[in-house]
């Protein structure tokens, strides 16, 4: 379990959203959550994938898309969220493309319940680094 506590200035994403049923994204949620990426990448747009996760009270919603830096960037019809500043634990995977996901997050609930970091749950992002990596951001208390 290897990552490393950053800090992170407050950035934008936009793209098309999804409501979570809880604060994170569950079994529920994840057709829709595949639905939304397909509807996302059909559109062919050149520039990395980027997943943000804001949590909203008992719940969080997702905005699949893109970072920007302004709204002149943000394309027509999509949502836009920001990114709060602040402490997250950054982990970072390099490995096969249908593990990535998978071998992320559950380094982080590796990390979480052995006590390592505690999430705060108020952002968490997934950066697509390119065809084999991927870097996961979870905000802490």
């Amino acid at each position: 379990m290897d990552f490393e506590i950053v800090t992170l200035e407050p950035s934008l994403v936009g793209g098309l959203t999804v409501p979570l049923a809880g604060r994170e994204v569950t079994a529920r949620d994840l057709d829709l959550v595949n639905f939304t990426w397909d509807r996302y990448l059909s559109r062919e747009k050149n520039v990395p994938r980027v997943a943000a996760y804001i949590g909203q009270d008992d719940h969080a919603v997702a905005v699949l898309g893109y970072e920007l830096n302004g709204l002149d960037e943000l394309d027509t019809g999509d949502v836009i969220t920001r990114i709060p500043a602040g402490r997250y634990a950054k982990f970072v995977v390099s490995d096969k493309p249908y593990d990535l996901l998978r071998t992320a997050w559950a380094q982080v609930a590796k990390a979480e319940s052995s006590g390592t970091i505690t999430r705060s749950h108020a952002a968490e992002i997934e950066r697509y680094t390119g065809p084999t990596s991927v870097e996961v951001y979870v905000s802490l208390d």
